[in-house]
């Protein structure tokens, strides 16, 4: 990429001591332009963004300034898409200020829904409040399931450590190009988690005869109503998290580390 000349922090609690006032010096001695609070920040304004937090900071961050690449530091619990401890931040700095890292693309989805288009690094989450529901699945404009469930989750390789490892679904590499797909708590033994290629096209019908009080959740965030007539579609967003690594095998050793491989 092109030389850093302006480069932002987002952080997960401005009360907490993030050493900024050190960052600024650093960046500055470097003739880079110091962006202490990134929240007023244009999409594209900044070179770099580093996330200090855990993986909901990151998330925050990607979609905060989409197409940026991210610098990960872990001051969270988990940290699947961390580059490096707090402990570590000196050594991080060197690296970046020596020009040592590289950036990495990740699939990102596009949902559309009431005629609004929402980004998600994560998953997509489609659920009732207290029932099971009825959802068609289609691929292609193909039916192909229609599980009775809690609901249906579709997600990114970036979500596979995500909410999708709590339904059991398999890890994925992240430079995997695909799509995945698993209901949530099907009411039969058969119930697998499908995964399909990056460039499919997903729909998600409730039954119009029989659904209520249904959600979708989007990486987390507010609940979105969703009526039995809605169709909710999903497809490769135009525009792809960047990550910024130092390490190759960065993913597996974050696995070894947050799983206790």
């Amino acid at each position: 990429m092109e030389a850093l000349r302006r480069i932002g922090v987002f952080s997960r609690d401005i009360e907490q001591d993030y050493g900024v006032a050190q960052l600024e010096k650093l960046f500055r001695r470097a003739n880079i332009d110091f962006v202490a609070d990134t929240e007023g920040s244009s999409p594209g304004a900044l070179d770099m963004v580093l996330a200090m937090g855990g993986d909901g900071t990151v998330l925050r961050a990607m979609k905060a300034h989409p197409g940026t690449p991210v610098l990960a530091i872990n001051y969270g619990n988990v940290g699947f898409l961390t580059q490096g401890d707090r402990e570590h931040m000196d050594k991080v700095l060197v690296r970046l200020l020596s020009d040592d890292f590289k950036v990495e693309e990740r699939l990102t989805l596009s949902v559309s829904h009431r005629g609004e288009t929402y980004r998600c690094i994560n998953e997509v989450v489609l659920k009732a409040s207290t029932r099971m529901i009825k959802v068609e699945v289609l691929v292609n404009g193909r039916t192909i399931h229609t599980p009775r469930a809690d609901g249906v989750i579709v997600g990114t390789p970036t979500g596979s450590t995500a909410y999708l490892l709590s339904t059991g679904a398999p890890i994925v590499v992240p430079d995997v190009d695909c799509i995945m797909l698993a209901p949530l708590n099907e009411y039969r033994f058969s119930s697998r988690t499908i995964i399909v290629p990056g460039c499919t096209k997903l729909e998600l019908k409730l039954d119009p005869d029989r659904e209520k009080d249904v959600g979708l959740s989007i990486d987390g965030g507010e609940r979105l109503e969703v009526e039995k007539d809605e169709v909710i579609a999903i497809e490769r967003s135009e525009i792809p998290a960047r990550l910024v690594y130092f390490e190759g095998d960065y993913f597996f050793r974050n696995l070894r580390e947050r799983l206790g491989w």
